[in-house]
């Protein structure tokens, strides 16, 4: 007697995932009916499954070039990740003036023109991204050139990162760019419990609403959180390369 799937433990999944969950952003309500390696794989097409069986079946090892760095793989990683947490967390301070793009200010119409509200913070999430992407896209190329010095396997191994990257890269973008879409709701549901709060009629200075116990320091740190999650995402294929070097022959 066949049994059903039972579904993923809901703290097998990304941060993300259970993340967005977390904050009623997903349609099923529930990370536990994701499956990540599912929603990429079902992403390649017969023409990508072609093009990835072909490479996969001729690897060679990739060159090494400028993207080799001479720190350790391990201590490489950390610095990495812990200077995107660093420019993540300083964007949400106020006095902060050496981060290109800042958590936008709070006004009247911040709160009256919801739908223009919203979109500042929809920019200052995607150019986190952006950053992000160019950060962790410099960090494998340097992992992958780590590797492919080590010989087979782990040179084709990195050749493989390298061909998975290109058939699925362009989308996991593009699903990554829905999240700044997603923000409309949290700042809706912040806005309206403040409206339908006791202090809504007191006379409060915008500014304030972004300090701890405002509805906008609400809203706040759920762009902080989810940008944090994003980016623990993000780094998994770097934590596997890494991995694969730590792991001794």
């Amino acid at each position: 007697m066949s049994q059903a799937a039972r579904a993923p433990d809901i703290r097998s999944q990304p941060p993300l995932l259970q993340k967005l969950a977390s904050m009623n952003l997903l349609t099923s309500g529930s990370p536990a009916s994701y499956n990540l390696a599912e929603l990429l794989g079902a992403q390649i097409n017969l023409s990508d499954s072609i093009s990835l069986a072909r490479a996969l079946t001729s690897l060679e090892k990739i060159k090494t070039s400028d993207s080799l760095s001479m720190e350790r793989p391990q201590r490489q990683f950390l610095n990495a990740r812990g200077g995107m947490i660093r420019f993540v967390l300083r964007s949400f301070e106020a006095n902060e003036t050496a981060i290109p793009f800042m958590l936008p200010q709070a006004n009247q119409a911040t709160l009256d023109d919801p739908a223009e509200a919203i979109k500042p913070y929809q920019r200052f999430y995607s150019l986190h991204q952006s950053e992000m992407d160019h950060r962790v896209t410099t960090l494998r190329k340097s992992l992958r050139a780590s590797l492919a010095l080590d010989g087979p396997p782990r040179s084709k191994l990195a050749n493989l990162d390298r061909i998975l990257d290109d058939t699925l890269g362009e989308y996991g973008r593009k699903v990554l760019a829905r999240l700044p879409k997603m923000l409309v709701a949290r700042f809706a549901l912040h806005r309206e419990e403040f409206l339908n709060s006791a202090t809504a009629d007191q006379p409060i200075a915008p500014a304030n609403w972004q300090h701890s116990g405002g509805w906008l320091h609400g809203f706040h740190q759920d762009i902080k959180q989810l940008l944090l999650a994003e980016l623990d995402l993000r780094l998994l294929p770097a934590r596997a390369l890494l991995e694969a070097l730590e792991t001794q022959d």
